[in-house]
């Protein structure tokens, strides 16, 4: 009885384990959105977010994770450099901790989401130079993008995709949207909203 018990229990999880793998690599990302505005302002520094390797078409399930890195440029606006999250607070120019700004989705990764793919995503040209493939917030909370950088709908927008689901012909992702005031929010292809 409990093993046959155990069986069902399982089978439901695992129809559900792809989704929550989904979600939470989600909220992974817009929170460490939000946490780059909230820096930005409080150390009157830019702050962004560098997308650094998606999974490509995520139309096979061989080809999952992604990859991004999480910054603190060294100026309130046309940053020069930029370091790594946390900032560090020894002045001698060099990153020592560097633990909390990369992020990895893939097999090996400190947020491994197996079966969940970071989409390629339309051009990034960002502020400046060198932030490309970037999302930039200003000391104000705003995002320091240009305009081309926005969809026709607004936002800068970043596409996660749960694998599983669209090896079964079902449309399962999330879009994480920023908008030009810096606000973050996520819509997903299921209808549910966060």
């Amino acid at each position: 009885i409990v093993a046959i018990t155990a069986a069902i229990g399982w089978g439901t999880m695992d129809k559900h384990l792809p989704r929550y793998r989904l979600m939470s690599a989600s909220k992974g990302m817009k929170a460490d959105l939000v946490n780059l505005q909230a820096l930005a302002v409080q150390t009157n520094r830019e702050t962004r977010l560098r997308l650094l390797d998606s999974a490509g078409s995520c139309e096979d399930l061989d080809t999952w994770g992604g990859q991004y890195v999480l910054e603190v440029g060294n100026r309130s606006s046309g940053s020069t450099s930029w370091e790594v999250i946390p900032m560090d607070a020894e002045e001698d120019g060099s990153d020592d901790d560097q633990t909390e700004g990369w992020m990895d989705l893939g097999e090996d990764g400190n947020r491994k989401a197996r079966f969940v793919c970071l989409q390629d995503w339309a051009e990034l040209t960002g502020p400046g130079t060198d932030s490309e493939d970037s999302v930039v917030f200003s000391p104000r909370g705003w995002l320091r993008n240009p305009v081309s950088d926005f969809s026709s709908s607004g936002y800068v927008e970043l596409e996660l995709v749960n694998l599983i689901a669209a090896s079964d012909g079902i449309n399962d992702r999330v879009t994480i949207k920023i908008s030009r005031a810096g606000m973050v929010r996520m819509e997903t292809s299921l209808g549910r909203q966060g």
